[in-house]
Order: C-alpha cells, then sequence, then structure tokens
C-alpha cells in the first residue's frame, strides 16, 4: 500500500448510511469523507480515512454500525429463524453462529444483509 492508496474504513450502501458514518466519526475526532467504492462491492459508497489513528476509526466503524443497527439486533426472522436459511435458531445462546449454514447471525456482516434484505 502506498501512501497515495486511500485506507477504506467500511462501505456504505447509501449516501445517507455514508454521512451518518462519517458523523459518527466526526464526532471522536476522526477525519473521513466518501469517495466512490473502488472495491467489487454492492455498497456503492466507500468511507476512507483522511485524519485520525486507524485503529481507532475501525473500533470506531464497530460501535456506529450497531448504533445504526440497533433495530436488527440479529440476521433472524421474527420467528427466530436465521435470515440466510430458515434455521430455526430459538433457544441458542448469543453470539449465534447458525448451525446449518453457519452465519453468525449477531455480526454487523449479517445483520446489514438482513436489514437492507440482502443474501450474502
Amino acid at each position: 500500500m502506498t501512501e497515495d492508496t486511500p485506507i477504506i474504513l467500511t462501505t456504505a450502501p447509501s449516501i445517507s448510511h455514508a454521512a451518518q458514518i462519517i458523523y459518527g466519526l466526526d464526532l471522536r475526532g476522526i477525519g473521513a469523507k466518501t469517495i466512490h467504492n473502488p472495491l467489487k462491492s454492492t455498497d456503492p459508497h466507500a468511507i476512507i480515512l483522511t485524519k485520525g489513528n486507524q485503529d481507532l476509526a475501525r473500533s470506531a466503524i464497530i460501535v456506529i454500525w450497531d448504533a445504526m443497527l440497533d433495530a436488527t439486533p440479529r440476521a433472524t426472522d421474527i420467528n427466530g429463524n436465521c435470515y440466510f436459511c430458515g434455521y430455526d435458531t430459538t433457544g441458542l445462546l448469543p453470539p449465534i453462529l447458525c448451525p446449518e449454514c453457519g452465519h453468525e447471525l449477531d455480526s454487523i456482516a449479517a445483520r446489514r444483509a438482513a436489514s437492507e434484505g440482502r443474501i450474502d
């Protein structure tokens, strides 16, 4: 990685998600901006670091995504079935790793996919 290569902290599916992430980073004294995502991803927006510590920024991203996905605490349907394969996960203790398909249902990636209606 060269000094000119941007450090992508996360990606976002919409400009409003990107704005929320940048705002959350700014509150923590971390500079970031949105660019067109150069990676092959379903998310068109990439949030890159412009000032601040990369490790601190990455840990802040986890907290910010958790706050944004607060309404989706786990990637399951209303009946407790795995969002990805339909396996009944009721009664399993967190963190839930679906025994059928292997998705970590408490992870940010799984919760994002469920909240956005994607099957990753």
